[in-house]
């Protein structure tokens, strides 16, 4: 394992460039040109999968994998308990997605207005354009934050939500529990802001940020959505929730698809969220592997966003999607053309070897400069 080594502590004892020749790992030539197998670093999924439990709870509910599902209350129980919150607080989904698309048709409807911030996850503002609602992006701050002025500013009497991916997908940034609450105070009754809490697991501990899970419960004007795609390693079973006011709970479950989380996936969620060691672990890890991401990334003189999530957003020097593609054709898929970011990549942190991998081909296949 990679020990964490701060990056104020890193370039006090190394500078910039003693960095690259500490740092820099030397690659074999002819290894550089030979195939690799295809890294798949560009969905934000965990590299580790799911634990030890979760796995022993999927060979278990194969044998019923012939009925549908009847234990999702379990499940709900389940979260509700990790949450210290009443099970009609929660409502399941298949993944974020589904609770996105419910969110939509729940408050975006007739012709009301979404604002979100400039980049951030798509999906809900896909759903809103379904339901046909207005989206209304508004830039990240200079910080990388949401602006949520600038967003309480392009709001009306017509907006039924706000979305705030917080660390923010794709930069990995943060938004300070601060903003937030005062941004929750001047939020309208009337509207409702979807708050995406599926990195919260890898955030390093931090007096700026907070989750909104318990306040969650009782806000009518807040729902925390969270999901098992990322550190529980279970982006294949497409299993999601949210916390929300029971009123707000309701609203949403009206306008689920019936039994949308299969029985397979409702037992292997369960077994994960009892796993706590297991999330502690695959946590310290990312920080580790981050860091080390951070520390390849320096060596070789390269920019990226200060990242609290499980990928990192690197500036390139060119054209995002034309790097992508360079990568692609040997084997190393990676994300890139992001609004207000054309000329970055986003990497998600995978194994070290697949990092290796990476690395060899970055350094074979793109120019060595500073950028």
């Amino acid at each position: 394992m990679t020990m964490r080594l701060p990056r104020r502590e890193w370039f006090r004892q190394f500078g910039a460039a003693a960095a690259a020749a500490t740092v820099l790992p030397v690659f074999d030539d002819s290894a550089a040109g030979s195939p690799v197998p295809l890294v798949r670093l560009n969905r934000n999924e965990s590299a580790y999968g799911p634990s030890e439990k979760a796995k022993t709870a999927l060979r278990e509910a194969i044998a019923e994998a012939c009925r549908f599902p009847e234990d999702e209350d379990e499940l709900r129980a389940a979260i509700a308990r990790h949450h210290n919150i009443h099970p009609e607080n929660v409502t399941l989904g298949c993944g974020s997605t589904e609770i996105f698309r419910m969110a939509a048709e729940a408050w975006l409807v007739p012709r009301k207005n979404l604002v979100v911030a400039e980049p951030t996850y798509s999906a809900i503002s896909d759903a809103a354009r379904v339901v046909d609602a207005e989206v209304r992006r508004v830039p990240l701050t200079h910080a990388y934050a949401h602006d949520l002025e600038s967003m309480l500013s392009r709001s009306d009497s017509r907006t039924g939500l706000f979305y705030i991916c917080n660390p923010n997908n794709p930069t990995g940034s943060l938004t300070s529990k601060s903003e937030i609450e005062a941004f929750l105070q001047q939020v309208p009754e009337t509207a409702r802001v979807i708050l995406d809490e599926a990195y919260h697991e890898y955030v390093s501990p931090s007096g700026a940020y907070a989750s909104w899970v318990s306040r969650a419960a009782s806000d009518p004007r807040l729902v925390v959505t969270r999901t098992f795609s990322k550190i529980h390693g279970l982006a294949g079973l497409r299993v999601g929730y949210a916390i929300s006011s029971a009123e707000n709970a309701e609203r949403l479950s009206a306008r689920r698809l019936p039994m949308s989380v299969s029985s397979v996936a409702v037992r292997a969620a369960g077994a994960s969220l009892s796993d706590s060691a297991y999330i502690k672990k695959i946590a310290a890890l990312n920080e580790n592997h981050r860091q080390e991401f951070f520390n390849q990334a320096n060596a070789r003189m390269l920019r990226w966003l200060d990242s609290q999530a499980n990928f990192v957003l690197m500036a390139v020097g060119r054209p995002g999607n034309e790097v992508a593609e360079i990568l692609r054709a040997k084997g190393i898929l990676v994300a890139s053309g992001f609004p207000r970011f054309p000329q970055y990549i986003r990497v998600s942190l995978g194994l070290p070897e697949e990092m290796r991998a990476f690395w060899r081909v970055w350094d074979a296949a793109m120019p060595h400069h500073p950028m």
